[in-house]
């Protein structure tokens, strides 16, 4: 990875009227047929799950024809829809290839529920067994991180979409998150690319989704470039933003 930018989902509705739905379409029919996929996967013929294989067909970290991704887009659940239309913005224009993880990755819960139903479901309980559940969900996260790892270090740059649903929680200079995916995304960025001074920025508050909050300290993020709509325009080069 070269660098991280961020930006945030007000510029980015200023290119959305650029954008066709056909556009967004044109960029989901890459996904591949996860589930059919997996089914062998979890229900190995000898036992035994092998974790890379797995971690390679259900969260690859290039394009389906080995090729790496040009930009990483990092964003909230909550701001799908923006980053869908960031990435069909960028390939239409600026012929870059964006990885969005719904596009491109099965989902965590889907796989985990896929091992949890075959290997910790207590039929004559009718419930999971907790200690077989954490162990499998450790085995997920571990493997879903290391393809995050590695997706953010063979892409070329990254743009993370700030929000009121991404850093809901800013007091003064410092930004939190309540996203762990988030946390360990931007961490990732901001340990890989190459430090520059930067000018810092702070937006708004939304209250808590869940009843169990946990925040994440991401102030890293005002290391990132901004990119407004201008800077859109010159984006066939990250460096071109530095000057």
């Amino acid at each position: 990875m070269d660098i991280a930018f961020r930006t945030n989902t007000t510029v980015i509705n200023q290119l959305a009227g650029m954008v066709s739905e056909n556009d967004v379409k044109a960029i989901a029919l890459q996904r591949l047929p996860f589930k059919k996929k997996m089914r062998t996967l979890v229900i190995p013929s000898d036992g035994i799950i092998k974790g890379d294989t797995l971690k390679d067909a259900y969260f690859p970290s290039g394009l389906f024809d080995g090729s790496n991704y040009d930009v990483l887009i990092s964003h909230s659940h909550n701001n799908e829809k923006e980053a869908h239309l960031l990435a069909a913005w960028l390939k239409k224009y600026k012929k870059l290839s964006c990885f969005v993880d719904s596009f491109a990755w099965g989902s965590a819960d889907q796989l985990l529920k896929e091992i949890d139903d075959k290997y910790c479901y207590c039929k004559h309980r009718k419930t999971y067994d907790y200690k077989k559940r954490n162990f499998t969900t450790s085995h997920v996260h571990a493997i879903l991180s290391m393809a995050l790892l590695e997706t953010i270090l063979r892409s070329k740059f990254c743009v993370f979409i700030e929000s009121s649903e991404s850093v809901p929680l800013n007091s003064g200079l410092k930004k939190k998150t309540l996203s762990p995916w988030l946390y360990e995304e931007i961490k990732y960025m901001q340990l890989l690319q190459p430090q520059r001074k930067t000018k810092m920025f702070s937006e708004g508050l939304e209250k808590a989704i869940s009843d169990c909050k946990i925040a994440y300290d991401v102030t890293d993020i005002s290391q990132f470039p901004f990119l407004d709509y201008k800077d859109f325009a010159n984006f066939n080069n990250g460096s071109l933003l530095l000057d």
